[in-house]
């Protein structure tokens, strides 16, 4: 499979022509470590100074301008094991990026601990940079070990391009390494990352040892996709009996795995998470896991359930238990019982809310149709607690203002935003055009979309904007471009739970299933009954 990224693509091109001039018959030999090393090895007795290397007490940034003087003063930086540690101290845990990267510069032979602390460091920063570290790695003919492998598929995950997770577990088999678990559960995270559960689910049945990341890892990635029944199936799996009774579950197991209760929407498998948990003890181990509950409860549309939970940890709650049991009122329409929450979180308790917050209480105004208290909230993030608004807190606002029929007033505060609206911003401001009829309004607001890379079904909106001016020209002309330029959009679902069973219905056309035409034909019938 070809990357979408030309210039990863170009990175990994020449690895067939690298792989052969590499000797491999030394890539297993693993590099031995001892927690008491630096007692025992003779460098450090001769040279007391570099011990400053693993003080964790000592490590700012003038003592580490000392420490690398003395190592070239003494002549040390010849030594790659000296400035690998140095290295290793500067970027890792001192986080000093211009600093680290000339010392590897100043490194004649970097050893494989070099390149794979230059490629963890880029991998989450600018992971087209790890990927040119490794690159440059295999050109100087040095060999991948089992840590590099997993900063580098960390590289392609935070970008999500599924090509060179591809390329580099082409990697992987080449040098024997697929059986390594600590590489297998990272191949696991990277295809879920990318959104390709079929080939997460493939590393997942394929390895002979699992230990309790990689059925985190596959749960996760099942989440992540909305796949909410197979997420629950993966879970009861690791909890049978018929598996490794040695691999227990965490407590990101089970978050993820009540995430996906909630994500069903039903309060039945959420209940049964809830039983399971109170009785195996989870709900006192950790206060993520009640947080994840509430959560679970109010998608599931139990408001008085998750209420009752964060009533039950009055003295356990921290930020993350407010903003949850906030978003719960959010999302069941309740904003005045939203904003109270509010209230009491940074006035009685003293919790200072965060970003998340002020989305979950400004969205809680978007649908309650609270417009002065929104605009309030989110003056007050800035003047009272210092949080800039992100991309997130403009969009409840504009939301918020066009649900209230002030679309000028939300098309002038998309004008004046310190960044670029997106497309969920332009989106929610178009749909007000559309609702209240502002065809001025909602031209202007097309044409900022059509300068983004994706539409989405803006150009529908437009449409219905100009079918309720009876302008069917326009209507043909918009529907015309959207055919040519538009990529078809999911398709819109629910689902109702019949005797313990939740059915999903998909809205496209046409349909083999029997049961769609039986429910079709009782729909008709319906029809012909309500006209009589």
């Amino acid at each position: 499979m070809q990357s979408k990224n030309p210039f990863l693509q170009r990175r990994f091109i020449n690895f067939n022509h690298l792989c052969r001039t590499i000797n491999f018959s030394s890539q297993t030999k693993s590099s031995s470590s001892s927690s008491t090393w630096v007692h025992h090895n003779q460098l450090f007795q001769r040279h007391t100074r570099l011990q400053l290397l693993e003080e964790t007490c000592r490590r700012s940034f003038n003592h580490i301008k000392h420490l690398l003087s003395y190592v070239f003063v003494s002549g040390l930086h010849r030594n790659p094991f000296v400035m690998s540690r140095l290295l290793y101290l500067t970027l890792i845990q001192s986080e000093i990026p211009e600093f680290g990267i000339r010392i590897f510069d100043q490194i004649e032979k970097p050893n494989t601990f070099s390149w794979n602390t230059m490629i963890r460091f880029f991998s989450t920063r600018d992971p087209i940079i790890a990927s040119d570290y490794y690159m440059k790695m295999l050109s100087r003919e040095m060999v991948p070990d089992k840590y590099t492998f997993p900063f580098l598929l960390q590289a392609c995950g935070t970008i999500s391009d599924m090509g060179s997770v591809k390329q580099v577990h082409c990697h992987v088999l080449k040098l024997h390494l697929a059986d390594n678990l600590f590489v297998q559960n990272s191949l696991l995270t990277a295809y879920a990352a990318c959104n390709f559960v079929a080939d997460a689910r493939q590393v997942f049945d394929e390895m002979s040892d699992r230990d309790v990341v990689s059925w985190t890892s596959l749960i996760s990635g099942l989440v992540s996709q909305c796949n909410y029944t197979k997420a629950i199936r993966i879970f009861k799996k690791l909890m049978a009996d018929e598996y490794d009774s040695r691999v227990k579950p965490n407590v990101v197991t089970i978050i993820s795995a009540t995430s996906a209760c909630g994500g069903l929407g039903s309060m039945d498998p959420t209940k049964c998470m809830h039983a399971f948990l109170e009785k195996s003890g989870w709900i006192e181990l950790d206060i993520s896991i009640t947080n994840s509950l509430i959560d679970a409860y109010s998608k599931s549309g139990d408001l008085s359930h998750a209420r009752k939970l964060f009533d039950d940890i009055q003295d356990k709650r921290d930020l993350y238990t407010w903003t949850s049991i906030i978003s719960a009122y959010a999302m069941h329409g309740q904003g005045h019982g939203a904003l109270n929450m509010l209230s009491q979180m940074a006035q009685i308790y003293k919790i200072a809310p965060d970003a998340i917050t002020f989305v979950a209480a400004l969205s809680a105004c978007a649908h309650s149709g609270l417009v002065e208290e929104g605009l309030s909230i989110f003056e007050s993030m800035t003047e009272n607690y210092g949080i800039a608004p992100d991309l997130r807190h403009y969009g409840c606002i504009v939301d918020l203002l066009g649900r209230a029929g002030l679309v000028e007033r939300a098309y002038n505060i998309v004008e004046n935003m310190p960044m670029e609206p997106n497309l969920a911003v332009l989106g929610s401001l178009l749909s007000s055009c559309t609702v209240h009829n502002e065809l001025d309004f909602g031209e202007c607001v097309l044409r900022k979309i059509e300068f983004l890379n994706e539409r989405g079904g803006a150009s529908v909106l437009l449409s219905n904007i100009y079918a309720n001016e009876n302008r069917w020209s326009d209507v043909v002309r918009v529907r015309k471009e959207m055919r040519g330029a538009m990529k078809g959009k999911p398709p819109g679902r629910s689902w109702i739970q019949i005797k313990d069973r939740i059915h999903e219905f998909v809205a496209r056309n046409g349909g083999s299933n029997t049961q769609v035409l039986e429910l079709h034909v009782v729909l008709e019938g319906l029809e012909k009954i309500s006209r009589l």
